[in-house]
């Protein structure tokens, strides 16, 4: 399902900023937004609500932004940490012309609005995509890559922007916890059962997966298919990205086929971060590049972190830091927030956040450091 970078909520509180005479803290699901007095909110009003990490259009409304290039990030106010935008229901119809008797709470407005996410990572698989046109075997192909007409019809018509991912591999990304208020609520204030979570640093790199299927050729002959993807493209020649590089560096592949026939497994899947030097600048002080592990998948079965660290182990393959085992969640949102904050394990520098998965791996969210957020300008 596609992320609601722009929604209609309600505002569920409104609280004073100190000394603060002409801005106040709203809340809305689990986000904390400072907003202008003078917009007159009052808790239960709809509104539009804007999530961190949105691109919105560049149009007067939002010229207020044209120096952040129009990217909606964490921001500090009067030691208020507010993250995302609200819109008053008026200001759709008056900028984009919209009926907003039939907005409802919950709608996704993302595409009615123009807006799009901010994706650094996103563009650079572009590029990847597009060195893997250049290598393409063919001569005529080739010769006239070096036009700049032929590139781009190419790129339209066959490069893809949100495909080449296999469909049977579930993507990466985690919600936010801010984003699930009910559930979270749910799962702490309910008295007959007590889920118990673990967490792990969340590594501030690129998202990479490797997989191997085995298939039957003529329901004779075993044939086993080794595969490298970003986030979201699977990129099919070797080259000398990161997500190539880090194949050969810990041999995934010879790992993955030995833990398939190890396990008489049809799929494994292994997924993680690659940190280090080219990478969200470094953060870690790395020297070249470094893999390490939050997923491994055989055969539809995902593995608890501590399990997947001793299967790893003896291939010399390491996995994100362990924070928590089998701990109950804080009561609030605020708490986890606040929790979320501290040094990363790797290097003195603040963790990007945690993420948080029950003993039994059907519940997940991340939760993301304010204070990284901010030191990074994010």
């Amino acid at each position: 399902m596609a992320r609601k970078l722009a929604s209609i909520q309600k505002i569920v509180n409104i609280e004073p900023i100190e000394g603060a005479d002409k801005i106040e803290k709203l809340t809305v699901l689990g986000w904390h937004i400072v907003a202008s007095k003078s917009e007159n909110h009052n808790i239960g009003d709809l509104i539009c609500y804007i999530e961190p990490d949105s691109r919105v259009p560049e149009i007067p409304m939002f010229e207020f932004l044209k120096d952040r290039k129009y990217i909606v990030k964490t921001i500090k106010l009067r030691k208020q940490v507010s993250q995302g935008l609200v819109i008053p229901l008026r200001e759709l119809q008056k900028n984009f012309n919209i009926d907003i008797a039939t907005l409802k709470e919950g709608q996704d407005v993302t595409d009615l609005l123009g807006i799009t996410k901010y994706d650094p990572e996103g563009e650079k698989e572009q590029k990847l995509a597009e060195q893997e046109m250049k290598k393409a075997k063919n001569p005529i192909h080739k010769f006239l890559m070096r036009y700049k007409w032929y590139r781009k019809i190419y790129t339209q018509l066959f490069v893809p922007k949100k495909g080449g991912f296999p469909q049977w591999i579930k993507k990466t990304d985690e919600n936010r916890l801010q984003t699930m208020p009910d559930e979270f609520y749910s799962i702490v204030n309910d008295p007959n059962e007590t889920i118990l979570f673990d967490s792990t640093e969340k590594i501030d790199g690129q998202s990479a997966t490797y997989f191997v299927e085995k298939h039957k050729v003529l329901g004779l002959f075993n044939q086993y298919e080794f595969g490298v993807c970003s986030r979201n493209l699977r990129l099919k020649t070797p080259t000398n990205s990161s997500y190539w590089t880090i194949a050969r560096q810990c041999n995934i592949e010879q790992v993955l086929m030995d833990l398939l026939k190890k396990n008489k497994a049809t799929r494994i899947v292994l997924q993680g971060e690659i940190a280090g030097e080219g990478i969200q600048k470094n953060k870690y002080n790395i020297e070249g590049y470094k893999f390490l592990a939050f997923n491994l998948i055989i055969d539809g079965k995902k593995h608890r972190t501590i399990e997947m660290q001793n299967i790893l182990k003896p291939y010399n393959i390491n996995t994100v830091p362990i924070l928590d085992t089998e701990r109950e969640l804080l009561d609030t949102i605020d708490k986890m927030v606040e929790d979320a904050e501290g040094k990363s394990t790797l290097y003195k520098t603040e963790r990007e956040g945690k993420v948080w998965r029950d003993t039994n791996n059907n519940i997940s969210f991340k939760v993301i450091n304010p204070k990284f957020l901010l030191k990074n300008n994010e």
